[in-house]
């Protein structure tokens, strides 16, 4: 089992790591400080005024699991509470002034800041150097009060930093001091409307981070991160019932973009904002989607429906953040374990939510349907990326369809996966053959479909419905059946891969065409540009329809084309931009954001750059005149903690592809 065999390492890893960086570790002394779950906010409304107490103290911390590795951190203890990880939630309405005792326990300097009135700043102010502006400093072993009254709604954060009182302390508005011990000293400030409702049913999720230069696995190869002060499988399970609406704020004080993305189901994403404003998106803009990037220091607030029962994930895409990498602070598992558990759960880390959805009483599944049938084969070579023999080292896999009723060699291979096509309200079945050696997964990337066929190995299924999902074993089958209720543009690729299965191969572009609705690329209609890696390793090179060096294309001037991009790399940040002969930057109209229509304030016509993040997809319509166009895609890799990676990431990868207009 992968959970016990990482775990005999982790151990090993921990006593040398312990024994070498004493103070980074708690001792048996320390209090425990619990996860912070952000359902009840800090402090007492007296006379018209929230008064705060915040103790700063050093604490145990488990956020891996319940006998894990315990990290000595400084945590607030709010109103004499327990100590708590990440900082407690202040919450007050626009006008209400708050009363903040700030007590510091420990022995360094401590510094906080952000509880202050983001209203009094312009919006074009730098956040973090406005809100430094306003730090509160208190001595070692002292206290503090003092006073705000916040005017500008939205969704903010505090945090503290500690420093040696012997030395100079910082700029007001500078940087501050980074120790792995105030990693945890994040909290949340959310100022409401002074008339708004406040839901007592919206949830709160804080990304941190952690990681320290005394303790290199710490950093390999990603920083470790967390969702209110956990890692998978730590954290919470959300429990809804089919039919609730759902309402979360998502807020990043990491210093890496998340794109997070919801299994299943649509969101629509109703505020956006920074540390200084945020915006509330009217109703009539909103769009749906299924992935959205959050940028460093970003909150944002979307709201679901829970439409279908089951086992369901919100996760960062990027693999470095959401799987088995994330599972121990001091210990870099090994790039490649032929065993592993053919659950599959064990295999995923780091920023991942499970949720559990209830069905009503009167839900059934139900397989009446007559359906179309697909044979989706995956497929294995040794030898594609170099090296050979067990566990899939330098081979590489493919989806491949089969065609006219016969089966693929079990060692054919194409890059991308096989194009599938569905029909929207066309019941399917798609049967799964895994011809591989490596029990995988297969995850439908945006469609919303019954939780058992989403593909997640060990997770998906009905909660209460008896042993989840496994993984597809080696020269096994698995059928999956769904009825797209809505055309748009789609992916499906590997999940919870042991080694580096994705950038090998396992994943294909998913179009989901209107009934009657006709596939002639040559003649206008769609042009698919699937973004992902080709190769193995922590950065494999970057890939274009499955190509590192694109082939040139041939469009008919004057023809409307669909351009559907999709984005699938393990961890990569794409730029993308549409250039003509001049290399003026062409117009495009926007059409639609993971497979979702846009609302009309936004299918609009605009310059053709785009950034697309792992798990999005974007349609654009576009008209050519006759020439030569050149569609760029700049791929940065992921930089993570470049001091503490095992290699340097490669340099920002340019590939363009040439565009014959006639």
């Amino acid at each position: 089992m992968l959970c016990r065999a990482l775990a005999i390492v982790a151990l090993t890893a921990l006593s040398s790591a312990q024994a070498q960086n004493p103070a980074l570790f708690a001792s048996a002394s320390l209090e425990r400080a619990t996860f912070e779950d952000y359902r009840a906010p800090a402090g007492r409304l007296e006379n018209g005024v929230l008064h705060v107490t915040l103790e700063v103290k050093a604490a145990a911390w488990r956020p891996w699991e319940e006998d894990g590795p315990a990290l000595r951190t400084h945590v607030y203890a709010a109103d004499g509470s327990a100590p708590r990880t990440p900082g407690p939630l202040i919450r007050v309405r626009a006008g209400t002034p708050v009363q903040v005792t700030l007590r510091n326990s420990l022995d360094d300097l401590l510094v906080l800041r952000g509880l202050t009135d983001r209203g009094k700043y312009p919006a074009s102010a730098a956040p973090f150097a406005a809100i430094g502006a306003d730090s509160v400093v208190v001595a070692p072993g002292g206290d503090t009060q003092f006073r705000f009254t916040p005017t500008e709604p939205g969704t903010w954060v505090y945090i503290a930093r500690t420093y040696n009182p012997a030395q100079p302390p910082p700029p007001a508005a500078g940087p501050l001091p980074v120790r792995a011990a105030d990693r945890s000293l994040w909290g949340v400030l959310i100022v409401d409307e002074r008339d708004a409702p406040v839901r007592a049913d919206e949830r709160i999720f804080l990304i941190t981070h952690w990681g320290d230069p005394t303790l290199p696995g710490s950093f390999l190869p990603a920083t470790r991160f967390f969702v209110n002060g956990a890692s998978w499988p730590h954290t919470e399970r959300l429990t809804y019932q089919q039919g609730d609406t759902v309402r979360w704020r998502v807020i990043n004080t990491t210093g890496r973009p998340h794109p997070m993305h919801l299994h299943g189901v649509y969101f629509s994403l109703d505020a956006r904002g920074n540390q200084l404003r945020e915006r509330v998106i009217a109703p009539a803009e909103r769009r749906l989607a299924v992935t959205e990037v959050l940028d460093v220091a970003e909150s944002m607030r979307l709201s679901w429906v829970a439409q279908e029962p089951g086992n369901w994930l919100f996760h960062c895409h990027f693999m470095r953040h959401m799987s088995w990498l994330q599972t121990s602070a001091p210990n870099a598992p090994p790039d490649r374990h032929a065993e592993h558990d053919a659950a599959g759960e064990d295999l995923l880390g780091g920023l991942v939510l499970g949720i559990h959805v209830r069905p009503n009483p009167a839900y059934r599944l139900s397989d009446a349907a007559t359906r179309r049938r697909l044979d989706l084969h995956i497929t294995r070579r040794d030898g594609v990326f170099g090296g050979s023999g067990a566990g899939g080292a330098g081979a590489g896999f493919s989806f491949v369809l089969a065609s006219d009723g016969r089966a693929p060699a079990a060692d054919s291979i194409q890059f991308p996966g096989s194009l599938i096509m569905l029909r929207r309200g066309e019941p399917s079945e798609i049967m799964v053959h895994n011809r591989s050696d490596v029990p995988l997964g297969v995850h439908w990337h945006g469609l919303e479909l019954e939780s058992w066929a989403d593909g997640v190995p060990g997770w998906s299924g009905l909660p209460g419905g008896g042993r989840p999902v496994p993984a597809v074993a080696a020269r096994d089958s698995f059928r999956v059946r769904m009825t797209p209720p809505r055309a748009g543009t789609f992916m499906y690729h590997v999940h919870s891969e042991p080694g580096h299965e994705l950038a090998q191969g396992l994943y294909g572009p998913l179009l989901v065409l209107e009934p009657g609705q006709a596939w002639d690329p040559e003649r206008g209609g769609d042009r698919v540009f699937l973004l992902g890696s080709l190769g193995v390793g922590d950065d494999p090179p970057a890939a274009i329809n499955g190509e590192t060096e694109p082939s040139p294309i041939a469009l008919r001037a004057g023809e409307t084309y669909r351009l559907r991009f999709m984005h699938i790399s393990p961890d990569d940040d794409k730029r993308v931009t549409l250039l003509g002969a001049d290399g003026g930057v062409q117009p495009w109209r926007a059409v639609a954001k993971d497979g979702a229509d846009l609302p009309p304030s936004q299918a609009r016509e605009t310059p053709a750059r785009l950034r697309i993040n792992v798990g999005e997809t974007y349609d654009f319509a576009w008209t050519p005149a006759p020439g030569e166009y050149t569609l760029r895609v700049l791929t940065a890799f992921d930089q993570g903690a470049p001091a503490f990676r095992r290699r340097a990431a490669p340099a920002p990868h340019t590939a363009e592809v040439r565009i014959i207009v006639r």
